[in-house]
């Protein structure tokens, strides 16, 4: 059984479809509270501006890929195979939510001056928790020695180029979406893996 959704998650959904259909600035809340099927004051009830909801949409993603690293810690893989299913899950995550992931995308280029506060420590939390994940593989082996936190923002970097161009409605998005995965995670693994000069 399907569990039924609450008030708030429902508002956060509709938001969330209106925003990537639409904009988030030329959304309005009387928009979402019909898509949403409540009341203005509702909405107002849980959040306080457009620029909450929008943040709970940043929160909501950011705790999917929490619990997903978080078993995948537990699974006892190698590091480099980790950083192959990260990198894999966020291309999963592309193709499923295109929508919502270039909404995030956008906004996150130009943020509010809320959502601007929260951007710097979250990419600081996954270069930490990547830079941390390296160290372990170096000392395991599994990777060779390097600078953990530059590979860290090198990996968030490359991933987030091919990301961005991948957001496109065109024929070279598609290619990049199909297989950007597939060939990032074998450049990082030559890179992560292979030995210094090779």
């Amino acid at each position: 059984m399907v569990a039924k959704k609450s008030l708030q998650e429902r508002i956060v959904a509709a938001a969330e479809r209106l925003f990537a259909r639409e904009g988030f600035h030329a959304t309005g809340m009387r928009a979402i509270a019909r898509a949403a099927g409540v009341s203005i004051g509702a909405i107002y009830h849980y959040f306080k501006s457009k620029d909450d909801i929008l943040c709970a949409i940043v929160r909501q993603e950011i705790e999917h890929r929490r619990r997903f690293l978080e078993r995948l810690r537990q699974e006892g893989l190698s590091v480099p195979e980790q950083i192959k299913r990260i990198v894999e899950m966020h291309f999963a995550r592309l193709r499923e939510n295109k929508d919502t992931v270039r909404l995030l995308h956008r906004e996150l280029r130009a943020p509010s001056a809320r959502l601007w506060e929260k951007l710097p420590a979250l990419y600081e939390e996954i270069a930490d928790y990547l830079a941390q994940l390296i160290d372990e593989g170096i000392a395991a082996g599994q990777i060779r020695p390097c600078q953990s936190i530059v590979a860290a923002y090198s990996i968030i970097g490359m991933v987030e180029a091919v990301t961005q161009r991948a957001l496109e409605e065109d024929e070279k998005a598609e290619v990049l979406l199909k297989h950007g995965a597939e060939e990032l995670t074998g450049l990082l693994s030559r890179w992560l893996v292979g030995m210094e000069g090779g």
